[in-house]
């Protein structure tokens, strides 16, 4: 693996040199390969985790050691990179997201998929957006294209033109409320969905009313429907405090709680053709990799994940900003706290 470092300063190729040392304290994943699947009925190939390459704002200036991750990633058996341009709510230094992944992925963009949610800004068309994205990430087509709007949205009629132009392979939605299902399934020839999964929010399997319920995996895969996850650790503003938990609950200095929430994943009935999961260093996307590599989940493991579960249950909410309020609903309650 190589990193074009031509433009980078001397300070810079310090920085990153001192970086790849302090990564060499987390070991590569050796010795396996990163599992294919289909997305849905399109005939995409996609890496069954996929690298969610947003930036947050802390991060602008280290596009260099961002850069070794995303090269890391298509070496680990990655093809799947999903990126904002600008993710609202979120700052993002003022700057947009795409330009610096194009760059990254550029020596072999051929091999990789970008994966975007569509979202116009700077009062462009959703012609022009398109436009521009086709135009920055330098190919004919953008793989999948995600957005979320009432059925009868123009933007679903445009959707389908693109994919019959070439310019788009695949489109799907983002789902945030079960709800949404309803909205959607049958009404709109989506491609795949995501949707949050994790040993905490995983009421999208579980049924709180009967025993026949038809569980939204099901339910895609009988519509053609790809099924995407999000979301493996709980989500950015949870994942700190149940890890806080999880070291209080056992004391230990390497819990492996990442690696045990994505086998968690991997070993259940929702079999998702990929997951989306953010990464932000290095040994993310290593520990993230090593579980794909070597995904079966013991009985540790699992134990340490509901005992999580049963200590933060009725917290969540608190630790959660407004505007994400709508993850907790994810979770189930009562008899359906328990694992499947």
């Amino acid at each position: 693996m190589s990193v074009t470092l031509g433009d980078a300063s001397a300070a810079e190729t310090e920085k990153i040199s001192l970086w790849k040392e302090l990564a060499a304290f987390y070991p590569k994943p050796r010795g396996g390969s990163m599992p294919m699947r289909e997305l849905g009925k399109t005939g995409i190939k996609v890496s069954q985790l996929t690298f969610g390459s947003h930036i947050r704002a802390e991060m602008r200036g280290y596009d260099h050691q961002r850069e070794y991750m995303v090269h890391e990633a298509h070496d680990l058996g990655v093809n799947v990179f999903d990126v904002y341009d600008q993710e609202e709510g979120v700052s993002t230094g003022g700057s947009y997201q795409y330009e610096p992944l194009a760059r990254q992925i550029k020596p072999f963009k051929n091999e990789a998929l970008v994966s975007i949610s569509f979202r116009p800004y700077d009062n462009r068309t959703d012609e022009q957006e398109l436009e521009r994205c086709l135009r920055i990430f330098d190919r004919d087509a953008i793989d999948l294209v995600r957005v979320l709007r009432q059925p009868d949205s123009p933007i679903y009629e445009k959707l389908i033109k693109w994919k019959e132009q070439g310019k788009v392979r695949a489109f799907g939605a983002p789902i945030h409320d079960m709800s949404h299902i309803d909205m959607l399934v049958g009404k709109v020839p989506l491609d795949y969905i995501l949707f949050p999964y994790n040993f905490y929010h995983n009421i999208c399997w579980l049924d709180e009313k009967e025993d026949d319920f038809e569980t939204v995996p099901e339910r895609l895969r009988k519509n053609n429907i790809g099924v995407l996850v999000m979301k493996p650790f709980a989500g950015d503003y949870l994942v700190t405090p149940f890890i806080d938990v999880a070291r209080k609950l056992r004391k230990l200095p390497d819990l492996g709680f990442c690696k045990a929430a994505i086998r968690y994943v991997l070993n259940s009935k929702v079999n998702p053709d990929s997951m989306f999961v953010g990464m932000y260093n290095l040994y993310h996307l290593y520990d993230n990799v090593e579980a794909y590599y070597n995904p079966i989940m013991t009985k540790e493991e699992r134990q340490l994940l509901d005992d999580i579960k049963m200590t933060v249950v009725r917290k969540t909410g608190a630790w959660l900003p407004d505007h994400y309020q709508w993850l907790d609903n994810w979770a189930p309650k009562g008899r359906y706290m328990k694992q499947v």
